[in-house]
């Protein structure tokens, strides 16, 4: 039986997607931001603790990694039905190094997820046992990711770049289908833009709480499609609005106390403004590095997007 290879024709470019998505940025980044939000919010509840959860996928990335290199392909049940998950060659050096945590801090964590029973170390290796899939069986994530890509697969519809819109349904069940390989990509993107992000703000529930602020102004005031550029610009207008501590406290699950820490440091940094009704803002400033950001976690964005894109166009 001969078999039909896929055209290279149907296949559509990282240019293409970043030309859509920073042409319509305003738009997809609603859905992109509340993503990332609720992804951020559900991984601090898992441990109350991002640096903690980060390990956990970090090693859930290892096994993802090595099905890839060896070919393999398991569906999302498949996967998580595995009572116990290997990997070879554990080192704390490696999670500090890769994870930008301090050797110290990575050791004691890994502890603290052992007591969970999150994981279970043996000599060089670390295992993953069942238990810690209630804390990253990303059934939700796997949704919302699939009705981004279906949010994007429409402008570049619109714009004339593929034929027609590829569901969300039809995205989630090729996710699902293919899931070792799509979230091994998935994460080969949402690992580094955390860091890089984590890296700007010196510790990840910064970061959480600065973005819950940043798209509370910058959803309120973009009625209007914006590109990335005019997006961050909008964003950082000073004006009136914002948000307050216990609602921050509300949208990341981060105990108020804590909120009000990280926002004192924020404020210290002046990376956020508060008006005289206690309403918190993101403020001017190194408004060039957050673009540069932005621009780098865009170009991430939009590798992930290509690849699954091409690989559902191709099937």
């Amino acid at each position: 039986m001969k078999s039909e290879l896929p055209s290279l024709s149907n296949q559509i470019s990282e240019d293409q997607i970043f030309n859509a998505i920073n042409k319509n940025y305003s738009q997809i980044t609603k859905v992109w931001f509340n993503f990332q939000m609720d992804w951020m919010q559900r991984s601090f509840q898992s441990f109350h603790d991002h640096d903690k959860y980060l390990i956990v996928i970090y090693l859930v990335h290892k096994t993802l990694i090595f099905y890839a290199n060896n070919f393999l392909k398991l569906d999302f049940d498949t996967y998580y039905n595995k009572n116990l998950l290997e990997i070879p060659n554990f080192n704390i050096i490696n999670i500090s190094r890769d994870l930008k945590i301090s050797k110290e801090t990575a050791r004691r964590k890994v502890l603290e997820l052992e007591k969970l029973g999150a994981i279970q170390r043996k000599k060089k290796k670390i295992i993953l046992n069942r238990g810690v899939f209630k804390f990253q069986r990303p059934n939700k994530s796997v949704t919302e990711a699939s009705y981004l890509l279906s949010k994007l697969t429409e402008t570049l519809s619109n714009n004339g770049e593929i034929n027609k819109k590829i569901s969300s349904k039809d995205i989630e069940w090729y996710i699902r289908k293919n899931f070792t390989y799509c979230w091994k990509l998935f994460f080969d993107m949402q690992i580094p833009l955390i860091l890089n992000w984590k890296k700007t703000f010196n510790d990840i529930e910064t970061w959480h709480i600065w973005g819950i602020i940043a798209t509370q102004k910058s959803f309120k005031n973009s009625s209007v499609s914006l590109n990335r550029e005019k997006f961050m610009e909008d964003t950082f207008k000073e004006g009136a609005g914002g948000i307050n501590a216990m609602s921050i406290a509300e949208l990341t699950g981060i105990p108020r106390a804590t909120v009000v820490r990280k926002i004192s440091n924020l404020s210290k940094r002046k990376l956020v403004s508060i008006d005289s009704k206690k309403l918190y803002s993101p403020k001017k400033t190194n408004v060039k590095e957050f673009t540069n950001i932005h621009k780098s976690n865009t170009l991430l964005l939009v590798s992930f997007f290509c690849k699954i894109i091409n690989l559902i166009q191709s099937n």
